[in-house]
């Protein structure tokens, strides 16, 4: 008998509840941006609290002068959602939202970039060097007043985007230069874009999304999972292959480490030719995983009082080959808990919701798309016409229970994505749909 092909089950996750108050418990909602109008960030109820006002110190080319002043008035203005409707709350405003102001850092401290840079970029070979060059110089100067501000943000803008990539055989990053340039020296950087934070025509997306970064970018929380695991650590995996003619030369290798709140997040980031690569994948020897697990455990150690975490969760987009799990548990030997995820964002899953009795599939979907009969999702009808992404979590490793209903964290797929996501499954593979 031939068998009848069937598609996984599913599992509707619900949104987590956030707190927004140490203390006050009751001060909770699923909705970050509905929570922060009602009760407020959560860091306003901590002693140390976000200083007032938050100093803001800037990079921008010689024509923006205006146009940065004016996206921080804007800040202060209220703006009404033009998309995302169900989703987009009213932006009453920065100072309304987070109970603090923003204030333009002293002088020294704005950098205006010459105009000369515009030709230089446009008849470079390779423009990204120039443009990184120029950046450097500037953040340079704005690093000898480090004490002086809070925030650094650099506008970018369109005509400058042959310079945001290096070529074909080179993976420069301009965004990920200027954000390990100033990680490695503490200094937290907002990067804005012409198009996507200047033009953008949803004025309010564009202040809930800068008004956060800022507030968490000075040091705030703006709210907290109600549940988690305190004595649990989060590290993120990433690598960067760096090419000699067709051959990898070596492989910087980024770790994240971050509580179960997704706070006290640190990085580190270092270089090494240990490696083995597979098509552009690149894995650890057992020795470099070793020693890039002992680096990240100290981190966390060194904000919880020389405490180490009982539960470790490890995550990379690629498999764990049996070199790096042996080198994880190298460096973790008395962790009591250790879980191996793989995440993959780019899948062929895709899930529409189907109305019960309606066959018709939307021609807009290029990929495989995951249907069933009745409701799959409780999602607007806006919302799915087009289809929503599917992110597989592949569980490679564990040492807890197996019958242990386990819980991720996971950041969402959406364009307003927060790390508020959370849910519960008891199978060792399965896949979240956007919403």
């Amino acid at each position: 008998m031939t068998e009848t092909p069937a598609l996984p089950g599913h599992l509707i996750i619900r949104e987590p509840q956030l707190l927004f108050h140490p203390d006050r418990l009751q001060d909770q909602s699923p909705h970050p941006l509905n929570g922060l109008l009602r009760f407020g960030p959560y860091s306003r109820g901590l002693i140390n609290t976000v200083l007032d006002p938050i100093r803001i110190a800037t990079i921008y080319p010689h024509e923006f002068r205006e146009r940065v002043r004016n996206i921080f008035t804007e800040l202060e203005r209220r703006h009404q959602p033009r998309e995302r409707r169900n989703y987009l709350p009213e932006f009453p405003g920065f100072s309304r939202v987070f109970g603090l102001r923003l204030a333009s850092a002293g002088s020294g401290m704005h950098v205006q970039l010459p105009s000369s840079l515009d030709d230089e970029i446009a008849g470079a070979n390779k423009p990204h060097l120039i443009l990184a060059e120029a950046l450097t110089k500037a953040m340079n100067q704005v690093f000898s007043f480090r004490h002086e501000f809070d925030v650094l943000v650099i506008f970018l803008p369109s005509k400058w985007e042959r310079g945001f990539f290096g070529e074909d055989n080179d993976d420069f990053d301009l965004h990920d230069y200027v954000k390990a340039v100033n990680a490695s020296r503490g200094v937290p950087t907002q990067i804005l874009e012409e198009s996507s934070a200047l033009d953008y025509f949803c004025r309010a997306s564009v202040m809930w999304r800068l008004g956060i970064a800022l507030y968490c970018k000075a040091g705030g929380v703006p709210w907290k999972l109600a549940e988690s695991d305190p004595e649990a650590a989060y590290i993120g995996l990433s690598y960067v292959l760096k090419f000699s003619g067709d051959e990898v030369r070596f492989v910087t290798c980024c770790s994240q480490v971050f509580d179960s709140d997704g706070a006290g997040l640190e990085f580190i980031a270092y270089e090494t030719n240990d490696v083995h690569t597979e098509g552009e994948n690149p894995f650890l020897s057992r020795v470099e995983m070793r020693r890039v697990m002992a680096r990240s455990l100290a981190l966390y150690q060194r904000r919880h009082a020389g405490r180490g975490p009982k539960r470790v969760i490890i995550h990379k987009t690629t498999e764990f080959k049996t070199e790096e799990v042996d080198g994880v548990f190298d460096a973790l030997p008395s962790t009591e808990g250790i879980e191996l995820y793989q995440i993959q964002q780019d899948t062929l899953w895709r899930g529409v919701l189907i109305e019960p009795g309606k066959a018709q599939v939307r021609k807009a979907l290029r990929r495989l798309i995951l249907v069933s009969v009745g409701h799959i999702f409780s999602l607007e009808q806006e919302t799915y016409s087009s289809g929503h992404r599917a992110m597989l979590l592949k569980r490679l490793r564990g040492s807890t229970t197996s019958k242990r209903v386990r819980e991720f964290h996971t950041r969402s797929l959406s364009d307003d994505s927060q790390d508020t996501a959370v849910g519960t499954i008891q199978f060792d593979r399965f896949w979240l749909c956007q919403r």
